[in-house]
């Protein structure tokens, strides 16, 4: 993972970290504000290698992206971080107005991110592109959910030590989604870092513009810190 990434380099971040991508008007809308496009004019840079780290049934990953198809009305274009690269990679993301980052398994996405060299140059990107985060997208970007978080509400054994550490918060998708998890899961996550925890429905989302100040768009989520919640 980068070593040299800390918060005081990071500035003119456009990022919007969501539970399942551009899942509402409101998100879709801002979106559009943060780009200086409307939807029907940005191109889009794909990165799905979240989902290579997933087992079984994958129809949730065709039913976002025939959303994605359905909203957008540039190009979509995946880029494949194993099989290219960096100038490559850099040269097809430039070429686009926004990076969008589907879900899967952060573990695998975050560990694709470091063996590819990815992870080098993801600073770089942040500072002149939007990132839309979705699910795995988004939480790679932050800190590493606590142990007992990822086994008990994701059902998933930690493959990966930590995450790009980007945001000094932990964010955790799908409040009251599909892993079923509500607020005495999101308590006790709290217990166990000292830093704030976003859990986010996928009904909302995080503009972050100001990495100190993240903006909560949408409805239904939890903010909680040191065991209480403050949202």
């Amino acid at each position: 993972m980068p070593e040299n990434i800390t918060i005081k380099t990071m500035n003119n971040l456009k990022l919007l970290l969501a539970s399942w991508g551009l899942s509402t008007e409101p998100i879709i809308q801002t979106f559009e504000k943060m780009v200086g496009k409307p939807r029907n004019k940005i191109n889009l840079a794909i990165i799905n290698e979240a989902i290579k780290g997933e087992i079984g049934d994958h129809r949730w990953f065709t039913e976002e992206l025939q959303h994605l198809a359905n909203t957008i009305g540039g190009n979509l274009e995946f880029i494949d971080l194993q099989s290219h690269d960096l100038d490559y990679i850099k040269k097809r993301i430039d070429a686009n107005d926004a990076v969008y980052c589907f879900g899967g398994n952060t573990d695998y996405l975050a560990n694709t991110f470091a063996k590819t060299g990815f992870d080098k140059l993801l600073p770089q990107i942040l500072q002149q592109k939007v990132w839309v985060g979705s699910s795995a997208g988004s939480c790679v970007l932050c800190h590493k959910e606590p142990a007992w978080a990822q086994q008990t509400i994701y059902q998933e054994q930690p493959e990966a030590e930590r995450f790009m550490e980007i945001m000094p918060i932990v964010f955790l998708p799908h409040l009251h989604g599909f892993f079923e998890f509500d607020r005495a899961e999101v308590i006790e996550a709290s217990k166990l870092t000292s830093l704030p925890v976003y859990a986010m429905s996928d009904k909302s989302a995080l503009k972050i513009e100001d990495i100190n100040h993240p903006v909560l768009i949408g409805e239904d989520y939890l903010v909680a810190r040191n065991s209480a919640i403050e949202q």
